[in-house]
C-alpha cells in the first residue's frame, strides 16, 4: 500500500513540475493523470522485487555525476588541446547481478558521460548480462571494468533487493 502511495504521489509530482506551476489547477490536474494512469497500467509490487534505498540512491548519483564532471572535463581538455591523445577501446564487462533496473541504471549513467558509450548489453546469455563499453580514452582494461562494476555495486545497493549484499538502509 505504501508503494502505491509513494508512486501516487510521484506521478502528482513529475505532472505539477512539468507544467512548471504548482496551481490548484495542475494539482488537480496531476491527481486525475495519477490516479487513471494507475487503473490503466496497475504496477504489481511483488515481494523481493527491487526498492529504493535514499542514502544508497545518493550515493549512486553523485558518485555517476562526479564521473560525467571528470569525463567532462577530460573531454574539453581534448578538444581545446592541440594534438590527440585519444586511444578508444571497447571493453566487455561481466556485470555481477542480473537486474534489469540496476542494469539500465549503470548503463544510462555510463552513457551520460562524454567519451563512454554502452554498445550492447549482452543478457541472453547464461547468468548476469555482459556489457560492452566503448571508452574514448582507454588506459587500462581493468580500471574500466572496475569502474563498472564500481557503479553496479552503487546501484545494487540504491535499488537492489532486501537481501541484496551490502544494502544500505
Amino acid at each position: 500500500m505504501r508503494y502505491r502511495l509513494f508512486l501516487f504521489a510521484w506521478l502528482v509530482f513529475v505532472w505539477v513540475a512539468l507544467w512548471r506551476d504548482p496551481s490548484v489547477g495542475n494539482l488537480v490536474g496531476g491527481i486525475a493523470v495519477a490516479a487513471v494512469a494507475m487503473l490503466v497500467f496497475p504496477v504489481p509490487h511483488q515481494p523481493g522485487s527491487l526498492h529504493v534505498r535514499p542514502l544508497a540512491m545518493a550515493k549512486f548519483l553523485g558518485s555517476a555525476l562526479w564521473a560525467i564532471a571528470q569525463a567532462n572535463f577530460v573531454v574539453a581538455w581534448e578538444v581545446l588541446t592541440p594534438g590527440s591523445r585519444v586511444n578508444e577501446g571497447v571493453v566487455a564487462v561481466d556485470l555481477r547481478e542480473d537486474h534489469p533496473v540496476v542494469t539500465t541504471m549503470v548503463s544510462h549513467a555510463i552513457g551520460l558521460a562524454p567519451g563512454t558509450l554502452v554498445i550492447d548489453v549482452d543478457d541472453e546469455r547464461d547468468g548476469p548480462p555482459r556489457m560492452f563499453v566503448h571508452v574514448l580514452h582507454l588506459r587500462e582494461i581493468d580500471d574500466v571494468r572496475r569502474d563498472v562494476l564500481e557503479l553496479e555495486r552503487l546501484a545494487l545497493a540504491a535499488m537492489g533487493s532486501p537481501v541484496a549484499e551490502g544494502a544500505e538502509q
